[in-house]
């Protein structure tokens, strides 16, 4: 009921339009163009929820190769030896050879390195340059290292691309005692993430603009299309007035005035990213076609608003879809929550209640040192890694979902020992393939088998039990809990 109440609610207030617009047309003039900010708000929301998870979406892989080649120990020990290794084409190519395969295997622009003992830029092609402090250009590189942070992102002109205009991730390289040994990183053509957004700005008739706050200050002093400063962005609105920025991740909406036309902004910070998001769209076409309308002939301003009516509806319809969507879907893993798979579990045991079935629990093993050694995006990463693994698995057998942190739960249709058979072949896929990059996630798994006397509560402390006993006897391994 919840979930159709905002829909109920605003077609409410649309029919109360319509119905006064009928007895007194220009005194609800107002009220419309109140009616239309709050549809653009609405349209707004879901255009910063779209475009948010895209960029999120699209940085997050280039961080997280950047943080790989960053603790890969043929890197650190490839520049620890460089010095003596001076002139060695071979020991170069080695680099070289590494740079490269990264660069192919993603289609990065650039996959560059730079020796702190040396200044040498090498990329995938060659010796780019020595960095030097003389050098204008080479600044970010002393700017970065000395902010002490572990990576950044930046806007830069590329010398190793003819200087087109890129987004590069910068990461620290350095040796077990913490000394540095360099920086690693990428490069994405501005351009290439630019016309993805314009796709955006296109669907959803807005601008999108995107300020680069947490990377180290470089010689770019430029803007594109999307990445501007803060005064860009004020040319580029048209607001005068302060446009306050915060740290929130949190979406902040505010209205503005400017020469005479309605403006609506949606500013939010991305903290890993570094990066402020700006969406902006004005109501003026709606306001002046309004008018000219309401001016012209009554009956067509019925007919339109009649389609706005239609329209306004779609979009909330759409609005609730995507929220029942949101409470019922772990986001990171794409499988159900724990609120929907209380549900699923019981229609699950009803729809198969003349077949054997079981019910399992499992967790990832040493998750906490994961997150703890290589951080929450890269715990982020596996967990997502798994639920995919774990999905794929799950097809035509039974359901599964996110119990909670790194804990997952599913019931199947088979029998104990043919479970386990499946189970198996999912602890296989989540070490070797596509995921062996990963670092090779292993899980515990504990299996009940369900049985008809037994509440929901109670087999889930069975399979919690098995699962206990497969961490206890060293992980990586399915206990089976015997049949009542």
């Amino acid at each position: 009921m919840k979930k159709h109440m905002l829909l109920v609610s605003n077609l409410i207030i649309i029919l109360s339009v319509v119905v006064g617009f009928i007895g007194m047309v220009y005194k609800d003039t107002k009220a419309y163009q109140d009616l239309a900010e709050k549809h653009l708000e609405n349209v707004l929301s879901l255009a910063d929820t779209d475009i948010s998870k895209h960029i999120e979406n699209s940085m997050t892989k280039p961080v997280m190769v950047s943080k790989t080649m960053a603790n890969d120990e043929f890197l650190k020990t490839w520049l620890m030896r460089e010095p003596e290794k001076r002139g060695n084409n071979a020991y170069l190519g080695q680099l070289y050879n590494y740079l490269k395969a990264y660069q192919e295997k993603y289609d990065y622009t650039t996959v560059f390195c730079v020796s702190a003992q040396s200044g040498n830029y090498y990329y995938q092609d060659g010796l780019n340059k020595t960095i030097s402090k003389s050098d204008k250009h080479d600044v970010w590189y002393y700017n970065f290292v000395n902010s002490g942070h572990e990576y950044d992102l930046q806007v830069d002109t590329n010398q190793a691309n003819l200087n087109s205009v890129t987004v590069f991730v910068n990461f620290r390289v350095e040796s077990n005692d913490g000394k540095l040994l360099g920086v690693i990183g990428v490069g994405l053509q501005v351009s290439l993430i630019e016309d993805t957004i314009r796709s955006y700005e296109k669907d959803y008739g807005l601008s999108v603009y995107i300020i680069n706050v947490g990377g180290s200050v470089n010689s770019f002093a430029g803007s594109t299309d999307i990445f501007v400063n803060e005064d860009e962005l004020a040319e580029r609105t048209g607001i005068r007035e302060k446009i306050n920025m915060n740290r929130s991740d949190k979406p902040e909406m505010r209205w503005f005035t400017s020469v005479g036309e309605r403006k609506c902004l949606i500013t939010k910070y991305d903290d890993t990213l570094g990066w402020y998001l700006i969406l902006e769209k004005d109501t003026n076409s709606i306001s002046s076609e309004f008018q000219k309308r309401i001016k012209s002939n009554v009956i067509f301003m019925i007919i339109s608003l009649a389609v706005c009516i239609m329209v306004t509806t779609a979009v909330f319809i759409n609005y609730n879809q995507r929220i029942v969507a949101i409470e019922n879907t772990d986001e990171l893993t794409g499988l159900s929550n724990r609120k929907l798979f209380s549900k699923q579990y019981a229609e699950f045991v009803r729809k198969h209640r003349d077949h054997k079935k079981v019910l399992f629990m499992f967790d990832i093993d040493h998750f906490k040192d994961i997150n703890d050694s290589h951080g929450h995006m890269f715990g982020n990463a596996v967990l997502a890694m798994v639920g995919g693994e774990l999905r794929k698995t799950m097809d035509g057998y039974g359901i599964a979902a996110r119990w909670g942190g790194d804990e997952f739960i599913g019931v199947l249709a088979a029998e104990p020992e043919e479970a386990g058979r499946i189970l198996g072949r999912f602890m296989d896929s989540l070490k070797n393939g596509e995921n062996a990059d990963l670092g090779g996630v292993t899980v515990s798994i504990g299996i009940a088998e369900v049985s008809g006397k037994l509440g929901a509560e109670q087999m889930i402390k069975k399979a919690d039990e098995a699962l206990y006993l497969s961490k206890q006897g060293g992980r990586n391994r399915i206990t089976i809990s015997k049949a009542e």
